[in-house]
This record gives C-alpha cells, sequence and structure tokens, in this order.
C-alpha cells in the first residue's frame, strides 16, 4: 500500500482529461461484437484499470484489440474466446459483459477483487433464475471468481432498474445481439422497471447502439424494442474526455485554483452538469473553444442539487460547496453507500476531518459553509479512486498537507492524475 502527501499549493493552467470510461465500455463492448475493425481514438496516455477490465472482455468474447497511437484498435472474432475474464474492481464491466456471456451461451469465470464481488448483483437473480442459468461466486486464491453458464436467447425480458443502470444498459447491447434457438438473429424486448437510476448513463447506452447499427426503440417508458442483426463497425469513433474527472478539476477553482480543462464534449454525459451547478454557485464558467473554465469572482452562493443521476460526483460538489455561504444540501446521494466504499460515509467523516460542518442522512448530504479547511492529517483511502481525487483536491486550500494511504487505487479511472495535478502546480510526493 502507497501513501502520497498532498500539500497545499496553488493550481492553475490547461489540462486534459482521461477518456470517459462510460463510453469507453459502450463502444468497446459493442465493437466486440459487431463486424469489422473499429479503431477507438481518445486514448492517449495509460489506460486506467475500468478500461483494461472491458478490454480483458473484448478479449474473452474472443476479439483482438491493440493500441495504435492514441487509440485502440478492436477487431471482432480475430483472437480466441476464453473461459477466464480478468474484471478487477470494474463494476461496469461486470455487469454489462455478465447478460452478454449469456446471450452468447459462452461459459466464463469473471475474475474480481473481493471488494467488488461483495457489491450487489441482486438485479440479474431473477433473470438467472428464469433462464436456468448459473451465477455463483466462488473463492479465486485472493480474488472471487464469478462462474457463469447457460444461454439467454432473444425473447421478452424485465429488470429492476432501480439499483443501476448499468444493470439495464447490459441487458440491451446483449439483447440487441441475441439469437432465437436456430442461432438466427430474432427481435427482444427489455421492459425495466422501478425508477431508473442514472438515466442519462443509459441513454448513453441507447446513442452508442445506433452508433453501432443496432437501435432500440423505446416502445413505452422503461420498454424498449430490439431488432438484432450483425450490423458493421464504424471504421473510427473518438471517445471524449470524461466529465467525471473534469468535475475534479473545475471545482477546484471554487477552492481558489485557476484551472481549465481540454477534451469535453457537450450533450453526452450525465455529469457535465456540474457545469451547471458551479454557475448556480456564482463561478464563470465558459466553454469557448473547447476549454471549459470556472472562475470564481467573489462569493459563493449555497444550491440544492438532485444528484440522483450524477452521483458520482456529487463528493467533489460537496467539497466545493464547503466555500458556499450557507447551506447547501445535495439530494439523491444514497447510491453513494454501494460504490467501492461506503462513499457517503468517507465524503462525510472527511469533510468534518477537514473542517466542514456537515450533516449525511439516508439520501442527502447537507453542507455549511464557507469553512477553512484543515489538513495535517492522514487518511485512509479506503480503496476509492474518489476518495484520493476529493483529498487531494482538499489539500490545495488546506492549511497544512494531507497524507494520503492507499493512493494507488487511483489506478482504477485516472492512473496519470498525479502528474496532471504536478503539471498545473499541485505538490504530490
Amino acid at each position: 500500500m502507497s501513501t502520497m502527501i498532498f500539500h497545499p499549493a496553488f493550481l492553475s493552467g490547461e489540462a486534459d482529461v482521461p477518456p470517459a470510461k462510460s463510453e469507453a465500455h459502450r463502444a468497446l463492448l459493442l465493437a466486440a461484437l459487431g463486424a469489422g475493425r473499429c479503431r477507438l481514438s481518445g486514448f492517449d496516455g495509460p489506460l486506467c484499470d475500468d478500461t483494461q477490465a472491458m478490454l480483458n472482455g473484448v478479449a474473452a468474447l474472443g476479439g483482438a484489440w491493440e493500441r495504435e497511437g492514441g487509440a485502440v484498435v478492436v477487431e471482432p472474432g480475430a483472437g480466441r474466446r476464453s473461459d477466464l475474464c480478468e474484471v478487477k474492481a470494474c463494476a461496469a464491466a461486470l455487469r454489462m459483459l455478465i447478460p452478454v456471456f449469456w446471450a452468447r451461451g459462452q461459459a466464463v469465470r469473471l475474475r474480481m477483487s473481493p471488494a467488488l464481488a461483495a457489491r450487489p448483483l441482486d438485479a440479474f437473480v431473477p433473470l438467472a433464475r428464469a433462464l436456468g442459468a448459473r451465477m455463483e461466486a466462488v473463492p479465486c486464491g485472493e480474488s472471487v471468481c464469478l462462474e457463469l453458464s447457460g444461454r439467454m436467447p432473444a425473447g421478452d425480458y424485465e429488470v429492476d432498474g432501480a439499483q443501476s443502470s448499468q444493470f439495464a444498459s447490459g441487458l440491451l447491447i446483449a439483447l440487441s445481439h441475441a439469437t432465437d434457438g436456430g442461432g438466427a438473429p430474432a427481435p427482444s424486448t427489455l421492459r425495466i422497471t422501478g425508477n431508473i437510476s442514472s438515466r442519462p448513463y443509459l441513454d448513453m447506452t441507447l446513442r452508442h447502439m445506433a452508433r453501432f447499427g443496432v437501435p432500440a426503440k423505446e416502445t413505452a417508458p422503461g420498454v424498449f424494442a430490439l431488432s438484432p442483426g450483425r450490423a458493421v463497425n464504424p471504421a473510427a469513433l473518438r471517445v471524449p474526455g470524461d466529465w467525471s474527472q473534469a468535475a475534479v478539476l473545475l471545482c477546484m477553482n471554487a477552492l481558489g485554483a485557476r484551472i481549465a480543462v481540454r477534451g469535453l464534449e457537450t450533450g453526452t454525459q450525465g455529469d457535465e452538469r456540474v457545469a451547471q451547478v458551479l454557475g448556480d454557485m456564482g463561478l464563470c464558467v465558459s466553454g469557448e473553444g473547447g476549454l471549459w473554465r470556472a472562475e470564481r469572482a467573489g462569493d459563493l452562493k449555497p444550491v440544492t442539487v438532485d444528484c440522483t443521476d450524477i452521483p458520482d460526483i456529487a463528493p467533489i460538489l460537496a467539497l466545493a460547496l464547503t466555500q458556499a455561504r450557507g447551506r447547501s444540501v445535495l439530494r439523491g446521494v444514497g447510491r453513494l453507500r454501494i460504490k467501492e466504499c461506503d462513499r457517503l460515509s468517507a465524503t462525510s467523516e472527511l469533510l468534518t476531518r477537514l473542517g466542514a460542518r456537515v450533516s449525511a442522512q439516508e439520501d442527502t448530504l447537507t453542507i455549511e459553509g464557507p469553512t477553512r479547511l484543515r489538513g495535517g492529517f492522514e487518511a485512509d483511502a479506503r480503496g476509492d479512486h474518489r476518495v484520493v481525487m476529493l483529498l487531494a483536491a482538499a489539500a490545495c486550500a488546506a492549511d497544512g498537507p494531507i497524507a494520503v494511504s492507499g493512493a494507488e487505487c487511483i489506478s482504477k479511472s485516472w492512473p496519470g492524475f498525479a502528474g496532471t495535478y504536478r503539471q498545473l502546480g499541485g505538490i504530490a510526493l
């Protein structure tokens, strides 16, 4: 376990962020299931663990991939299928791959970290039972293996969408390539029950499916008709920068930094709402020429934000709101309890250690500001990459350094984070 010490510093300048994991996952999986070579650009820098997990899925499904400059090139069917797939700690890869392997009728062991194995797969339990399929977690050395077998033919299915949209996204992609008993592509229907969690991510799945020639039609709210066919992959597609990572840098501006972010697109990721929230707080937000800025010009205003569809950026928003004058409320944050750690409790406890006045309830987080941030302590990352980024951002404006043990978990989403942080003037030792 490594410890990284972040020191108070003024950060400024322009920065790139990694490609959006959520978009990369969908594009990579669809490319592996389609026909023809597909070049996905936007992968400058090292690949994060979560992207590597989906690439392992591509390989297990029989696809081949390679790095080509700042791109990942996928060739479906050019490799050999495998009965072992390492998904590491990536919940998105796990939840999207399970129904795809069932649709293929391909038995496989998905090897994962114990922390990921502890996260729920309840949404798939009724489906496994209806299919007579196997989905069983077994010890696998220091890891856990989820053993899958069985087949999911084309047909009519439903899934609970309240826990995570990743289950529904995986089923939409799988059923868009499903076949009948004779192996021919056949239509299916998916009904998503309950309140659809993080609907923007489901919409992202639908957009990517359309790009890869397997569109779904929403015939009624939460009901999707799919007409599979072996579509030809787009020859090239760009994966834009990740708004959830950009949110870390832009929210640091509320703490006194002056950082601008390149490589982002609008209209594709729900987390771009960070720009609206920062604007509501009183920062001057602009994206002229593809360079996103959020400049502080005075006192910040408190806000109330529904984070149901943007849970990943709730912790960094909470940190920014410690600098607003008055009471801010983040709602719809209960799902943070089932992330890499209990992220809601972690955020509340760490902001309290920083000197903030916060209160976490079942589904809300209340922040009273402004707060002069205190450093001079050591904290455990709890195996959560977003905890590392939260503390690194806080340290810049704190009155002393913050040591973060277990900081290596940052590789899950942004292995180049420390380098970008230092490039902007941050001190990370």
